[in-house]
């Protein structure tokens, strides 16, 4: 089976500069780069570089996707944007790693498929997953919480530890968050669990026009100051950031141990799967009780229906033709030997045998033997 990797690098907060694009295009000839992405892919071979080198010299996201069952999501962000003390004990192991690196936090997030399908193509795009970045810079720790609920699934943190602060939102996370879970494969049910003890996640602005009012007008003017120095900072993401760590909004006190963790998510998957399953049953129901009528109607007009589906076949309305043959089929199957079908349909055959795309259809989607 061969094999595929995809490498994708945005740049975010700055573009790439002639120079530093050149020194990207001698890692890599074969790369689409532009000002702010590298992407290449390889059906053989691999990056001729240390993707966390390239995302701490160059980049501010990575995605990596390979089909044999490994995908990577790295992130940068400048240390003054994000309180790095705050994260540490979300960041554990070997899954979900955290580091500092002159002004910047590099965030490394792993996950191994033990059982990967090689025909899967990428499940990630880089361009849903990047706004956690800004999610984390406004202090938004459901991001940290994810990533240790990453290494928890890869059996990092032990049994008896307890978990980190539980932020509030955890059932009700952004587009990107759940992009992120998806990709990184967090369990749905340990998500679900861990919400558990998650508050509802409250509307920030109300209170962060009443903190930016009750600034001294020095700090105001500390703040516009830093809107003019710099230009391109989301400057409301950084109010409501400070905001957040001055507030500190209301975290769950309560610690449960990763084993009551594991134990509720199992909880979760048993409850899940049954609501799964009476959905189908009764969707099943439903589509069983709409064909019985169907085919109510069809028995009342076998003789026209047979004329009409050899009319079909004639003027080469296949599909039409195939679902009306299945639908006299099926008639036949339920209602027994009053309204036979192999004879017919193969006295059909014998005056129509110009029309082998029909029959060649009809054979690749019915075995004989089940007429």
């Amino acid at each position: 089976m061969s094999e595929h990797q995809c490498y994708e690098f945005v740049a975010l907060d700055r573009p790439l500069t002639p120079s530093q694009m050149a020194e990207l295009r001698a890692i890599s000839t074969r790369a689409d780069i532009t000002p702010t992405r590298f992407w290449n892919e390889y059906q053989w071979g691999n990056l001729k570089a240390d993707p966390a080198k390239l995302v701490e010299r160059y980049f501010d996201a990575h995605m990596y996707f390979a089909n044999w069952g490994t995908h990577r999501l790295i992130l940068r962000v400048p240390v003054k944007r994000v309180a790095p003390k705050s994260l540490q004990a979300y960041f554990v192991g070997d899954a979900a790693r955290a580091r500092v690196t002159g002004e910047q936090l590099i965030l490394d997030l792993h996950s191994e498929d033990e059982e990967p399908d090689y025909y899967e193509e990428s499940q990630g795009s880089l361009a849903a997953l990047a706004p956690v970045r800004t999610d984390l810079m406004r202090g938004d720790l459901r991001v940290a919480y994810l990533a240790w609920l990453l290494a928890v699934q890869a059996g990092e943190v032990a049994d008896n530890h307890s978990e980190p602060p539980v932020p509030p939102g955890l059932s009700d996370l952004t587009a990107s968050q759940a992009a992120m879970a998806e990709f990184l494969r967090i369990d749905e049910d340990l998500i679900s669990a861990a919400a558990e003890a998650s508050n509802e996640a409250a509307d920030d602005r109300p209170a962060l026009r009443k903190w930016v009012l009750a600034l001294t007008p020095r700090m105001k003017d500390d703040w516009l100051r830093r809107a003019i120095d710099e230009p391109d900072l989301a400057l409301g993401g950084e109010l409501l950031r400070a905001h957040r760590a001055e507030v500190k909004p209301a975290l769950d006190t309560r610690r449960r141990t990763v084993a009551d963790l594991l134990a509720s998510a199992e909880r979760h998957r048993g409850e899940r799967e049954r609501a799964e399953a009476a959905r189908a049953d009764k969707a099943k129901k439903a589509a069983e009780a709409a064909r019985n009528k169907r085919l109510d109607r069809l028995s009342a007009r076998v003789d026209a229906a047979w004329a009409e589906l050899e009319a079909l076949v004639e003027k080469s309305a296949y599909e039409e033709a195939l679902t009306l043959a299945t639908d006299l089929r099926d008639l036949s199957k339920r209602d027994g030997a009053s309204l036979p079908f192999a004879a017919p349909f193969e006295a059909m055959r014998k005056r129509q045998l110009r029309r082998r795309g029909f029959f060649d259809r009809w054979k690749r989607a019915n075995e004989p033997k089940q007429w």
